[in-house]
């Protein structure tokens, strides 16, 4: 496509980016632009506090409250949160039988809290009672009529004994709780108080409340429903009737939506695990023509009469009112059925985890550290810098387009992710520029060096993005919680970087061929390269030796105690401080009270009312106790009168296990699915051959990951750093640069082999391939460098942590890719050459002796293109830095054509055709 006509494409697609991300706040009050408002985490905006608590005398028999279950409830809400696209919520057990919910502010906020303590038990009942085909002489018989909706089946029973019509407890319940609003609003003239029964009491529509003040007429219905409810719970108790399945048997991938068969009735279609599957079928085969009642949380949804066997494990419930009644269902079936009912005991508004002072330092700071960025790319690319920095603004403009579309929530972690995905999207561009100026050094005219550039760095591009995406993919799907919020933002960020690099740069670019100052060279900065003379491979021991005095040190402080996990990880106590409503407090004035105190690490949260929750975790001498928090308000009392200790609980962590267990497990296998894409898109010479290259990808990965373990186990040691959520996420971004940077290299090593054919020895190829992407390397981790400086100086304490694991890990990721993983893989060729050569033969680069050569074979020769030369040397070897001079023409002048390869040079090895000449 034309340059002018992806031009149009992107300015609409700006447009329509701007339209979203600026519609909403130009024009508030428009219906459409209100849905894309963005979506603040906890962390950033603040929201609701809300502690549910277990009703533990209902738990199902034989089951304990011990961990184990209440691991279950926590497992289980943090599912339902992100069924329901809250992300980032925070779940924190408290004391014996409670938990810590915290949801960023949303507009559905009571929905969720509902949703949330909805046990979600889904039961399937038999009863030989029951009248049906086979047993028409049964006592009960089911009825349905339509709900008031007009879309949705009430069932109900008919007892033929006693000549009375049940229905089922949900019905019962619903009743009762228009009875009582009806008796709060709008109390009958003769209304008394009337206590309410027992049975009725106990249900959730009476939560709260003992006794009703009605009439005569509405003291009468209550006791109809206190008797109704009785007989319903007869109708439905063994050994009469009989538990066969429940949710337990449910496979987690039931769906909600239309019917297939083509009807617009909405249903769930359920799946059997294995053991379900067996039980379903057995039960289907030996109760042909009976009725196998469905039943959640006190509703009958279905009485379907049994037809005859289902051997395939899937069922259908239906109808229901709409298809986001039915997914929403589907959801919970797939999250798992609370083993309890959950009650909400309390419920307040609160600030920012982070704090707002925080989020105004941490926006500041973003700030500095993009504009820093601008200020590199135009001074040092010059014209190039100056599209990619439009590039990059478009990119930005486009990525939050795409966050308040889906939507994504966003909070410190998904932040992170973009930082990241900014630092990738720069790194594409800069890997572009060097390239492209490579090809003007070469005398390419400026349109086809600016062609070429892009052909020959979309490999790297490619690769390294590939395997980013991959490893978000594996972190989304196994993640929770933070996890998953870096991973989304990451992934989306991948792809639109691609976007943005590929098309938008290049679209620029190109358009400026034609005008004046594109036709400049100088513009281009084609002068401007550096290009050391590192021998990388031959001083390779003293580099393992640097990366090996700063691990092991840290490994040993480890060891000492100084990786410290935080409350996050550990639990610790929480404590509810009422200050006056007139009093004016802040967050950092109560955290450093607290801390003048002896205690360490203090969290405070503002909420409503004078209400300000504090979280210590464990201190030295273990849990902060009852009395000492006592002694530490009248402490505090001296410097904040009237402040009282309202609630003392111990509270959980808020990372599960489970959490940190699926990171782990999405790393390894994000980091086999990179082992082997390596070896099969750098498998020169063979499959086998090109593992070389994955493996030294992820040894680097380890090595970063364990130089930033070491560093904050040195900092906890000396310093009292805490390791919490943020370090995880710190550490996924280091995981994600490291393989990429890592790749540009890797990419350039294999291009040189292909255009070697065998005649190079492999270490001295490698040095050579590190010192012409050395400047890359460095321009991009700079780049990023530059805005995490900016955040942890400008950024404040409570995120300084965060950024300073990013730039450990950042400059420990170039420094790997750099000066390990090319050499690893050079030691690998060296001990295992004889066993997997490829078309390069590989001596020791520098340690001595070099292996053979293989054997000459047929030549394939290749056409080389005409080049010619602009002021000085072309050969792009290992030399040390040029200045290149330009010609203000590109380069239209050429030099005679080079002649065909030795013929005696083995043949061109499988894979990509090779190039026809050599930078």
């Amino acid at each position: 496509m034309k340059p002018q006509s992806l031009a149009a494409i992107i300015a609409a697609l700006t447009l329509l980016a701007l339209a979203f991300a600026v519609g909403p706040f130009a024009a508030p009050n428009v219906a459409l632009f209100q849905q894309f408002r963005p979506k603040l985490g906890l962390d950033i905006q603040g929201g609701a506090r809300v502690v549910l608590e277990a009703d533990t005398a209902k738990l199902p028999k034989g089951q304990a409250w011990d961990d184990n279950t209440k691991r279950a409830v926590k497992n289980i809400l943090e599912q339902r949160v992100n069924a329901n696209g809250v992300a980032e919520a925070t779940i924190t057990p408290k004391g014996v039988n409670q938990f810590v919910v915290e949801l960023p502010a949303v507009r559905n906020e009571q929905q969720i809290l509902d949703q949330l303590k909805n046990t979600a038990q889904l039961q399937f009942y038999y009863s030989p009672d029951w009248k049906t085909q086979r047993n028409p002489l049964g006592r009960y018989d089911f009825t349905s009529e339509l709900d008031a909706d007009g879309k949705r089946e009430a069932i109900s029973i008919r007892d033929t004994t006693a000549n009375k019509t049940i229905r089922d407890q949900f019905h019962i319940e619903a009743t009762l709780r228009d009875l009582l609003d009806k008796a709060a609003t709008k109390p009958a003239e003769k209304a008394v108080e009337v206590p309410l029964p027992e049975n009725l009491s106990k249900l959730s529509a009476a939560e709260g409340v003992s006794q009703a003040k009605l009439g005569p007429e509405d003291a009468k219905k209550l006791t109809d429903l206190s008797e109704e409810l009785t007989a319903f719970e007869a109708f439905l108790a063994p050994p009469t009737t009989q538990l066969i399945m429940d949710g337990s048997d449910l496979s987690p991938s039931s769906r909600g939506g239309f019917d297939p068969s083509g009807t617009s009735k909405a249903i769930v279609e359920l799946e059997f695990n294995a053991a379900g599957r067996d039980k379903f079928a057995n039960f289907t085969r030996d109760h042909s023509q009976e009725i196998l009642m469905i039943y959640l949380d006190g509703r009958i949804l279905m009485a379907p009469n049994i037809e005859g066997p289902i051997l395939n494990g899937r069922a259908q419930i239906s109808p229901f009112a709409t298809v986001k009644d039915a997914k929403q269902l589907a959801d919970y079936l797939n999250g798992g059925a609370l083993p309890v009912p959950l009650t909400i005991v309390q419920q307040q508004s609160v600030e920012a985890t982070l704090g707002t002072e925080a989020v105004r330092q941490g926006f500041t700071a973003g700030i500095l550290g993009l504009a820093a960025v601008i200020l590199f790319m135009v001074s040092y690319y010059l014209l190039p810098g100056a599209v990619a920095c439009l590039a990059l603004i478009l990119y930005t403009l486009f990525t939050y387009a795409i966050f308040v579309l889906i939507p994504v929530t966003f909070t410190l972690p998904g932040i992170a992710g973009f930082i990241l995905s900014v630092g990738m999207a720069v790194d594409a561009n800069i890997l572009i520029f060097e390239r492209t100026k490579e090809e003007l050094r070469d005398g390419r005219p400026l349109r086809l060096a600016i062609e070429s550039g892009f052909k020959r760095a979309f490999s790297a591009i490619f690769d390294s993005n590939v395997c980013t995406a991959a490893t978000s993919l594996l972190l989304y799907s196994f993640g929770t919680g933070p996890v998953r919020g870096f991973a989304l933002t990451l992934l989306i960020g991948v792809a639109l970087s691609m976007f943005t690099a590929i098309t938008v740069t290049r679209t620029l670019l190109l358009l400026l061929v034609n005008s004046g100052a594109g036709r400049n060279l100088g513009a281009w900065g084609v002068n401007r390269t550096w290009q050391p003379r590192f021998n990388v491979v031959k001083s390779r021991g003293k580099f393992y030796l640097i990366s090996l005095l700063i691990i092991i040190p840290g490994l040993v402080f480890a060891i000492m105690g100084g990786f410290k996990p935080g409350i996050d990880f550990t639990g610790g106590t929480e404590v509810r401080l009422q200050f006056p409503a007139s009093a004016s407090v802040t967050r950092t004035a109560i955290e450093d009270a607290i801390r003048k105190q002896g205690y360490e690490d203090p969290a405070a949260q503002i909420a409503g009312n004078g209400a300000v929750f504090v979280r210590m975790p464990r201190q030295k001498e273990g849990e902060v106790s009852q009395a000492q928090t006592d002694r530490l308000v009248r402490q505090l009392q001296g410097q904040f009168p009237g402040v009282t200790r309202a609630e003392y609980s111990l509270i959980g962590s808020s990372i599960s296990t489970e959490l940190t267990r699926n990171a782990l497990t999405s790393v390894l296998f994000s980091s086999l699915f990179i082992v082997f894409y390596l070896a099969f898109r750098f498998a020169i010479g063979g499959f086998v051959n090109g593992i070389k290259f994955g493996v030294a990808a992820i040894i680097a990965m380890l090595h970063d990951v364990l130089v930033l373990v070491g560093v904050f186990a040195i900092l906890g040691y000396f310093l009292n750093w805490k390791v919490d959520s943020l370090f995880v996420t710190a550490a996924l971004t280091v995981i994600g640069f490291s393989v990429h940077d890592t790749i540009v290299i890797f990419d350039r090593i294999r291009e040189n082999l292909r255009d070697s054919h065998g005649r190079e020895d492999f270490g001295e190829l490698v040095s050579k391939s590190i010192n012409e992407t050395f400047a890359r390397s460095i321009n991009t981790s700079l780049t990023v460098v530059l805005t995490l400086v900016a955040l942890l100086i400008f950024g404040g304490p409570v995120i300084r942590p965060l950024n300073a694991a990013l730039l450990i890990g950042i400059i420990s990721g170039t420094y790997s890719s750099i000066f390990n993983a090319a050499p690893i893989v050079v030691d690998w060729q060296r001990r295992l050459g004889s066993k997997t050569m490829g078309t390069a033969t590989a001596g020791a680069g520098g340690g001595g002796g070099s292996a053979p050569v293989r054997p000459a074979g047929p030549v394939r020769p290749a056409p080389i293109a005409p080049r010619s030369t602009v002021n000085g040397d072309t050969s792009g070897g290992s030399g040390g830095a040029r200045v290149y001079g330009a010609n203000s023409n590109g380069g239209n002048g050429s030099t005679p054509p080079r002649t065909s390869a030795n013929p005696a040079l083995p043949p061109i090895p499988p894979g990509p055709r090779p190039r026809k000449r050599r930078m």
